[in-house]
């Protein structure tokens, strides 16, 4: 399960056509809203990525996935809880769900690999962040993630991809996963309250 044993041709091929896919789908939202003649906008940032953790808490992730999924360092997401009660309320709501499904790790069971989950497990390998770390984050152990690499060799072919597509060393030494790209976005609009300050730039998702 390495670079140099890695899956066959076919498999890699694939696995990085879906890499290449899922970039162009962050990069969505941004289009749509350009053919709109409008311009990104830190209100709207904030509660599509508020919404991303709330799915992601939906799902059975904890606070570590929570952030991930929603692109921002989980301190930041612990801010938004504290300023905006009815994010919190939303999230221990979703949390309460994932529980009521048996989707939570309150059972001392993980959570099941999910489409979602995996690809927020895949954006964290490809933003620099180590294995262990990155299945941590999506309350998966690494023998497990190991075992489902084995039984499920497109698995094993996406986080090869997720790893070859990663900043060259050089490039993310001294960085956070969170600190690899910024975009420019309107500020004059956003709430006050929201846990973001005013002077900080987004994070590109």
């Amino acid at each position: 399960m390495s670079d140099a044993t890695g899956p066959d041709r076919e498999w890699a091929a694939w696995a990085e056509g879906v890499m290449a896919r899922l970039d162009a789908q962050a990069q969505v939202d941004g289009e749509l809203l350009a053919a709109l003649g409008g311009s990104p906008n830190l209100r709207e940032e904030t509660l599509l990525r508020m919404a991303e953790a709330i799915r992601a808490a939906t799902l059975g992730l904890g606070p570590a996935g929570c952030a991930a999924a929603a692109g921002v360092p989980e301190r930041l997401l612990r801010t938004w809880q504290e300023r905006q009660p009815a994010f919190a309320g939303a999230m221990a709501a979703a949390h309460a769900l994932a529980r009521s499904c048996a989707l939570g790790a309150d059972d001392g069971r993980s959570p099941p690999l999910t489409p979602v989950t995996l690809r927020v497990l895949l954006k964290q390998i490809r933003t620099g962040t180590r294995i262990p770390p990155a299945a941590a984050a999506v309350g998966v152990s690494v023998r497990t993630l190991n075992r489902l690499r084995q039984e499920h060799p497109r698995v094993d072919a996406l986080i090869v991809a997720a790893r070859r597509a990663r900043p060259k060393r050089a490039d993310r030494r001294g960085t956070s996963a969170y600190t690899n790209g910024y975009r420019l976005i309107r500020i004059d609009d956003a709430p006050t309250d929201s846990g973001t300050r005013t002077d900080e730039a987004s994070p590109k998702g």
